[in-house]
């Protein structure tokens, strides 16, 4: 069994805004595998950029589990 290149379980990114907190993305779960493409398709204002910038761990996020592999 191969082991996925990325894994994402249960992602939540959330930022404070005017003394409250806004959850931008809620519980996002994928797993990649190798020599797989993704595409992070949406909305305007869905989450796409943010939930991107959080795979190096760029971005803060309060909940979930973000392993480097």
């Amino acid at each position: 069994m191969t082991h996925p290149l990325l894994a994402i379980d249960n992602l939540s990114i959330a930022f404070r805004q005017q003394g409250e907190t806004q959850t931008v993305v809620h519980n996002l779960s994928l797993e990649v595998a190798v020599g797989e493409t993704l595409a992070l398709v949406g909305e305007s204002g869905s989450g796409k950029s943010i939930s991107a910038l959080s795979v190096p761990a760029a971005a803060p996020y309060p909940a979930g589990q973000l392993p480097q592999r």
